[in-house]
Order: C-alpha cells, then structure tokens, then sequence
C-alpha cells in the first residue's frame, strides 16, 4: 500500500468514526475510548507486518508514540502514528544505540491526535487551549523532522458546538472539527 492509499485508508476509518460518534455519543467516555475505536478500525487494514530497517518485523500503526525535541529529551507525545516501516529500528548495534524508548524511525507518514470533551468538561476557553497545543505540537514535529507527513487533530465535543474556524489559526489545514449533535 502506498502513501496516498494509506491516506485515503485514514481519512475513510476517520469518516466511520465520525459518524460513530454522531449516532452514539455516549459510545466514548473517554479519549482512550475514540483512540482506541480509530485504532481498531486502522488496524483492519493497516495490520501489514512489512520488514523494519534492522531486518525486524512490525506494522505502520502504533499508539503514544513519543519523540524527543532538539533538547534530545523525550517531550512531545502523539496519540496514533503511522511510519514508514522501512525506517524503524528496533535493535541496538555495535554503531548505533537506540534512545530509552527503545526504537526510532525518521518517517512518519501520518500523525493524528485526538481530543475529546465530556459534556462536564473543560470551559471553552481551556479546550480551544488543549486544541491549539496539539496544533502547535505537530507543526514543531514537522518543523523539527522536516518532513512532510499528513496531520489530523480530531475534536469531538458533548458539551456544545464552538466555533473554533475564528479561534484556531488557519494555517494547519489537516484538521477535523466534529461536535456533538443533539
């Protein structure tokens, strides 16, 4: 499967989620609950065990992929990644140690963070605050990787309908606002 078919892939199982959460709201009560339906509807298609650059096997798809700044310190986390598994490494060699997370990998493909807000949650103003810091963190992901992988920031909120369009600056055009409907 190519780049633009895993794309096409991601955007699909997004769009089942979506309407997921439109029929049943109450389906997810947590985040963890909307990351793990996307995983599970990413991983009937994306389960394509595929050589990692240290001659290991693995998927494209993981969860809590964590990455390290310029400070070399593990500071940025994303909820779903999918990589190019050619990239990954997951063994040690006489030349190169893995960092403390215990792999690498220089290509991601897509990252997608989740937000989700419970109908007692968080005011406005601390929720756009949460959607604007994901924004920000995979625009430093890009920046710092240099590197051209889709984004997605996936908001579902029970509590009302915001207009984030006039909040949240423009120019991250890969992002999805689905509130909640009564």
């Amino acid at each position: 499967m190519n780049q633009e078919q895993i794309i096409r892939k991601v955007e699909e199982k997004i769009n089942i989620l979506i309407e997921e959460f439109r029929k049943y709201p109450d389906k997810f009560l947590t985040e963890e609950d909307v990351r793990a339906y996307l995983y599970h509807l990413l991983l009937e298609d994306l389960n394509i065990v595929k050589s990692t650059e240290d001659s290991s096997q693995s998927i494209p798809l993981h969860c809590e992929v964590r990455w390290y700044g310029n400070s070399g310190r593990l500071k940025l986390r994303s909820d779903i990644v999918l990589l190019d598994v050619s990239t990954l490494k997951t063994k040690n060699t006489k030349l190169f140690r893995l960092p403390s997370k215990g792999y690498s990998f220089n290509k991601p493909l897509v990252i997608i963070e989740i937000k989700l807000r419970r109908k007692n949650g968080s005011s406005d103003n601390e929720f756009k605050r949460k959607i604007k810091r994901d924004i920000s963190k995979l625009k430093k992901i890009k920046m710092e990787l240099n590197s051209g992988f889709n984004s997605y920031v996936l908001i579902f909120d029970k509590k009302k309908k915001l207009s984030f369009e006039a909040t949240i600056e423009n120019t991250h055009k890969e992002y999805y606002i689905y509130p909640y409907k009564k």
